[in-house]
Order: structure tokens, then sequence, then C-alpha cells
């Protein structure tokens, strides 16, 4: 499918409050760093009708790299097509992150099919829910409450909320793929860590890999522990972030402590590195799911000592781990993508919209 440059019309939405200056990060439009010339990676052909969509522009803009993700889905998709107005659209996408939620605005109700892809942290459901009268999909990303990084229960029971995750893109993709002979680092952890930050669980994990590396005496140069990567899902790319990426044989990563769902997890599949994340239940939920050793590693977060043999095992064996990763490597890109999401959108509203 073909797609303009996602522009909007400035007619779809206006912020209320125009005597406020818009100088909140949020309220600044941002160009999405997509390239129109890709090309889908896709072999089979999708199967069904074609729809145009709209991806309303709310008037927020904290929100850059899910827009990218949702544009790059249906700018490649086979059955979908980026359409500059509203009114051109069969199908109304609103990407929300809530970065602002009191400044969004909505799709008004003279628009049919519309979809909300909630990417707020947290498990609280949108504010402006009761204002959309037209929902045909509501998807949330932030599915699950978690207590310290450990699962407590699902974050609704109202069966019309999906769970939805994010996926990899094309701009996260690893082209080349070196033999872990030649990759740099056994171990790598990026994840924030300082003052600053929050997150115990994530925190923690840190100090395991830490450990780790102390009590196995890895000579410094063979493995990386630092802050890369940290710029926010509102900003571009960290280039040596990617590099340590393509440079690493395992990836040490977590999910945050409340929720589940970030972009570093499909950004570690993506360079072909086995990855080690802590247990999550969204990746069950979505179709083709990950599988425990075939196709990453997935870690007890309140467990050291088992998420410290796991570690030395697969150090020690370097070509299973190398297995396992280009195996996880060649499952996102088969069933991970942008594109895919959009499948899975689309199996889950066709038969509620109207045309």
């Amino acid at each position: 499918a073909e797609a303009p440059p996602h522009q909007p019309s400035q007619k779809q939405a206006s912020s209320t409050g125009d005597d406020l200056i818009p100088t909140h990060p949020c309220l600044t439009k941002k160009v999405i760093p997509h390239n129109f010339s890709m090309k889908s990676i896709r072999t089979a052909s999708h199967q069904g009708r074609s729809y145009n969509v709209n991806l309303w522009d709310d008037g927020t803009y904290c929100k850059l790299r899910e827009m990218m993700l949702n544009t790059e889905g249906f700018s490649l998709h086979p059955r979908t097509t980026l359409v500059h107005s509203p009114d051109d659209a069969d199908i109304i996408v609103w990407v929300s992150t809530r970065g602002m939620w009191e400044r969004e605005v909505p799709p008004p109700n003279n628009y049919s099919n519309v979809v909300l892809l909630d990417y707020a942290d947290g498990c609280t459901l949108h504010q402006s829910l009761g204002q959309v009268k037209h929902l045909v999909g509501h998807f949330k990303r932030s599915f699950v409450n978690r207590i310290d990084g450990v699962f407590k229960h699902n974050c609704t029971t109202d069966q019309s909320v999906l769970p939805f995750a994010y996926s990899g893109v094309q701009a996260f993709i690893n082209h080349k793929i070196n033999s872990y002979k030649q990759r740099k680092y056994d171990v790598t952890n990026m994840l924030r860590n300082g003052p600053s930050i929050t997150d115990k669980r994530r925190k923690i994990i840190v100090k395991y890999t830490k450990s780790f590396v102390q009590k196995h005496s890895l000579k410094d140069g063979t493995y990386f522990i630092g802050n890369l990567g940290s710029q926010g899902a509102n900003s571009g790319f960290d280039n040596r972030y990617f590099e340590v990426l393509a440079n690493s044989k395992i990836i040490v990563t977590a999910n945050p402590a409340g929720w589940e769902g970030d972009f570093r997890l499909w950004e570690a599949l993506l360079s072909g590195a086995l990855v080690f994340v802590d247990r999550m239940a969204i990746l069950d939920w979505m179709p083709h799911s990950f599988q425990h050793k075939k196709h990453l590693i997935m870690y007890d977060p309140m467990n050291q000592t088992e998420f410290e043999n796991l570690l030395e095992y697969y150090v020690e064996n370097e070509a299973e781990a190398e297995a396992i990763g280009l195996r996880g490597y060649d499952h996102t890109l088969a069933h991970h993508m942008a594109e895919d999401r959009v499948s899975y959108i689309l199996n889950n509203i066709e038969s509620k919209l109207k045309l």
C-alpha cells in the first residue's frame, strides 16, 4: 500500500484554550522519521478488502515512536492506505499516549469506525473514552498490573478492551548480522540506572548483571553495562545504542516494574543477539507467541540465582545462544513487525465495521 507523508489536516483538532502558548513538548508537532520508499518485507499476500486509514491528529505529539510504528504499519500493509483527511478514510486510528490527555481532541462522532490504540503506561483506561461514540476497536498496550516486576492481574475485565504490544519497525533491523565470534560483548545491559531513575526492579536487574560480571571475572571490553538508549520514545535514535546492540551476544533487558511493554525488547530482538527479558504475559496474547529457550530467554526478576545460572549457561554455550538469538530475530521479522500489528487490528475489527 502506498502512503503520503503524514500531514493530517490542521482542521482535525484544535486545542482548547487557544490563548495558551504551546511550549510544552507534547504540543509541538514532530517529523516522523519514516522512509516511505521502504517496501514490505512480507512475501505472502493478505486476502480481503482494502481500507483507507487516517491517523487522527488529536493535537498532541508526545508519541513520536508510536506514530512511526503505525505510519510504517498502515503504509506497508497490503490492505491499508494512509490518507491525509479523515473524510476520505474508512477507518480512523487514534494513537494516544496520554502525554497530555486533557489537551487531546478525540475524533468527533460524525466519523464511524474509530480505533483507539492506547499506548499509555499504567492500568487506567483513557479518560476521554466516553466521548467516542463509534468505537470499533479498543487496544491497550499496558494491559497488566505488575508490582515490583511481578504480574498481579489484568488491568480490565472488559472484553472489548484488547491487549496490544509494541513491535519491531524497519528502522530497528540490524541488516548486518555478524557471527557471535565477531561480536565484542558477551553480555550487555543498557537499562537506565542512576539516582534519578525510580524503577527499582530495573535497577535490581542491572545489579544482577554487575554481580554476574564480577563473579565470573569478565574482562573489561567483553561486557557493556551503561546507560544508553535513554532518550525516550519521544526522541530520535541513539546511534551508539544501536552499535552496542549489534555487537552484543547476549542482551539483558527488563520491563518497567509496574507494567509491560517497551521498545527496548524489540530493538534487542532485531539485533540478532540472544535476548534475556523478565517474564511477561503480553507476548503470549499476540499471534505467534515467543517461546522460552526457543526465541529468547525469560527469567524470574525476583530470582537472582536463576538469572545468573541462565546467564552463565549461555555465556559458556555460545553456539546455543547464537541459535536462539537468530531464531528470535527471524521470528520477530516474520510475525512481530508493524505490519503484523495492523493484521491483528484488522482481524479484531472487521466484523464491526460499518462501510
